[in-house]
């Protein structure tokens, strides 16, 4: 019989954007960094843009709208793909899913050596 070690394991960043997309409809990348980090999964402005692009690629995001922002570039929010909400591959992390080889333990894995795309999700 083994021991609890008392660390439980934090939730996905994929399924806490997920829950976060359900409760506002529409969220951006700043506007989702803030409330992730409110929630206590502190993260980079690149990393959940980095994220959002893999959602994208998977089908579980889509475009929603565009508004002015204060920078030269707009803000450009997201929603859930209609029938995506509970999809099993928010549990999971979408660049692993998208690029199989880039996780840790993966066979073909080396720092920086990734063999390309998952075949379901290769590009036409």
């Amino acid at each position: 019989m083994t021991q609890q070690t008392g660390v439980a394991k934090r939730k996905p960043i994929a399924a806490m954007l997920c829950k976060l997309f359900i409760d506002k409809g529409e969220l951006n990348a700043t506007e989702a960094r803030r409330l992730l980090k409110a929630q206590g999964r502190r993260t980079s402005y690149p990393a959940i843009e980095r994220l959002f692009y893999d959602l994208r690629q998977l089908g579980l995001i889509e475009f929603a709208r565009e508004e002015p922002g204060k920078a030269p570039i707009d803000k450009r929010y997201y929603r859930i793909v209609p029938g995506m909400e509970n999809d099993p591959r928010w549990q999971g992390y979408p660049h692993h899913l998208l690029y199989p080889s880039s996780a840790i333990g993966a066979l073909n894995y080396e720092l920086g050596t990734s063999v390309g795309r998952a075949k379901e999700y290769e590009r036409d």
